[in-house]
């Protein structure tokens, strides 16, 4: 039987994948956020959901780039670290971490290192809703460690180990084991 939660009970909605956003301060130095709320649109666009008072998003309307870079356990400590302080309290926040960067050669933002895959952005725009935004950002570019390529040169999620955000259980989780076949399974409907 189904219990009614109420409509808080989702919070942040289902497990999301852990990402750091990087962008540039104006001094050059690197700025790093915790992300858990960016998806792919249908353009083929990313839509990061990004707080309008945080640091990040005001470097991403200055520098119109930033970086989204996939986490996994290696990483665990540091992204859990961005997305506990404040970029203008904590302005040395990356360097704190020991983290290295490089600029990308497409956009003006940092790669994090460390990082199995990252995603180059050029922003798009920013829409102003309520007490939240959306940026839109065209991908410029997506790098991958070689480690997390299959024998065809394609990304293997299985390979990245990348993390999600469990709401429910303010926890991390780790990406699970393969249950199916996209668009294979549920042909035994048609």
């Amino acid at each position: 039987m189904m219990k009614n939660l109420g409509p808080n009970a989702f919070g942040y909605g289902y497990p999301a994948p852990v990402l750091m956003v990087g962008t540039y301060n104006d001094d050059g130095t690197v700025n790093v956020m915790n992300l858990h709320e960016c998806a792919r649109t249908n353009a083929g666009h990313l839509a990061c959901f990004i707080g309008p008072r945080s640091k990040t998003h005001e470097n991403v309307e200055k520098k119109r780039a930033f970086t989204i870079a996939l986490v996994n356990q290696n990483l665990i400590k540091e992204v859990d670290y961005f997305g506990t302080v404040t970029g203008y309290t904590n302005p040395d926040k990356f360097a704190r971490t020991g983290l290295k960067a490089k600029k990308s050669q497409f956009i003006n933002a940092p790669i994090i290192e460390g990082s199995p895959l990252v995603i180059e952005c050029e922003l798009i725009e920013v829409i102003y809703k309520n007490n939240f935004t959306t940026v839109l950002a065209r991908i410029v570019n997506i790098a991958a460690d070689e480690s997390v390529l299959d024998n065809r040169g394609r990304i293997d999620s299985q390979k990245t180990g990348m993390l999600f955000f469990d709401a429910f259980s303010n926890s991390y989780i780790a990406l699970g084991e393969k249950v199916g076949t996209a668009w294979s399974d549920g042909k035994k409907y048609l």
